[in-house]
């Protein structure tokens, strides 16, 4: 190769070299380039999606302009527009997810304390309305378990009647007198605790019976004419004076089973009825030994007897105030007894007074 052609290539490469660089900067500008106008067309939605349309748009129209400090200020006052949206909105949902549950929670507690109470309002946050349709349909099984396991109970205390009678016609055939008044004995007893399994099933059954309007002043009048009828003198003090809301059947038979304790207890039975603000009372007292303190919550579990002055040969199973306190409950009401300064019991029925 010639000198001449040797010069002429060594002055023609630096300008390929610097054209070659160029082209090379251009093909990695271009990513940067690209980057940008994303950046720009994300930050022009966010402006326009908080801040409306009337954003400057000279501010954010040339893709080609740079990221100035104005820019900036823009995507980050939308940024944090946004974050507080956002926050409201959690803080507005999360308000109302405890709203539901502290509702949840107080239905439970008010009404919870019998089979019987309302079903649970199905409404609020999808959440809300999802635990308390779960409650209700566990509610609704668990009651009928209940029925059928009364209804097994009650059939079996039943069936128990007729093998009784066969042996009460046999022992009447015993020669030995004190051998057949025994058995006669026993049997009684038998009997007694049949009769009072059946009536347990039968009262338990009305947990579940519902709320309705009712006279309690009709029902204390008629309870109180059939005990006159069968030579049993009780007397009314007080009265309601307006219908309430609660289940008569349960009313009837709580008031049937304190009453017919107090008789066979005590004497000089009275009802007194009061209504106050919130609150209907009917207590039941006599002037019988009453309780020894000691026994006095223990006597409303089942088949728990307790009493004092001679009153523990009485007859009686045991369920009469176990009943009458589940039953009172499931009106969403309660029983307690207490004994009377003057010497008797008092068993003191407190209704929630829901006027009709």
């Amino acid at each position: 190769m010639t000198k001449k052609s040797r010069a002429s290539i060594s002055s023609f490469h630096p300008a390929c070299a610097s054209d070659a660089r160029a082209g090379a900067v251009s093909k990695t500008a271009q990513p940067a380039r690209r980057s940008q106008g994303l950046a720009l067309v994300a930050a022009r939605a966010i402006a326009v999606a908080t801040l409306g349309q009337n954003v400057h748009a000279a501010t954010l129209s040339p893709l080609s302009c740079p990221l100035d400090d104005s820019l900036r200020w823009i995507v980050c006052v939308s940024v944090l527009v946004g974050l507080m949206l956002l926050a409201v909105f959690l803080w507005l949902e999360a308000m109302d997810h405890r709203a539901g549950a502290a509702r949840l929670a107080r239905a439970m507690e008010h009404r919870g304390n019998g089979a019987g109470m309302p079903e649970l309002v199905e409404s609020g946050p999808r959440a809300i309305v999802r635990l308390a349709r779960a409650i209700n349909n566990l509610r609704r099984r668990q009651a009928e378990r209940d029925v059928a396991h009364l209804d097994v109970q009650a059939a079996y205390a039943h069936d128990l009647r007729t093998p009784l009678t066969r042996m009460g016609l046999r022992c009447e055939m015993l020669e030995d007198h004190a051998l057949r008044e025994a058995m006669e004995r026993d049997l009684a007893q038998m009997r007694e605790l049949v009769e009072a399994s059946v009536a347990s099933a039968r009262m338990q059954r009305s947990v579940a019976e519902p709320l309705q309007r009712v006279d309690a002043d009709g029902l204390l009048g008629n309870m109180m004419r059939d005990y006159r009828e069968a030579g049993r003198a009780i007397v009314l003090d007080g009265r309601i004076g307006q219908p309430v809301m609660a289940c008569p059947l349960a009313l009837r038979r709580v008031l049937a089973n304190l009453i017919d304790n107090a008789l066979r207890y005590g004497r000089d039975v009275r009802v007194c009825a009061r209504v106050d603000s919130t609150s209907l009372v009917l207590a039941v007292v006599d002037s019988g030994p009453g309780i020894r303190p000691a026994q006095m919550e223990a006597v409303f579990a089942p088949w728990v007897r307790a009493g004092q002055g001679g009153s523990e040969g009485k007859a009686g199973s045991g369920l009469g105030l176990a009943i009458a306190r589940r039953l009172a409950r499931s009106m969403q009401g309660d029983l307690q007894l207490q004994n009377r300064r003057c010497g008797g019991l008092e068993a003191r029925l407190t209704l929630p007074l829901v006027v009709a």
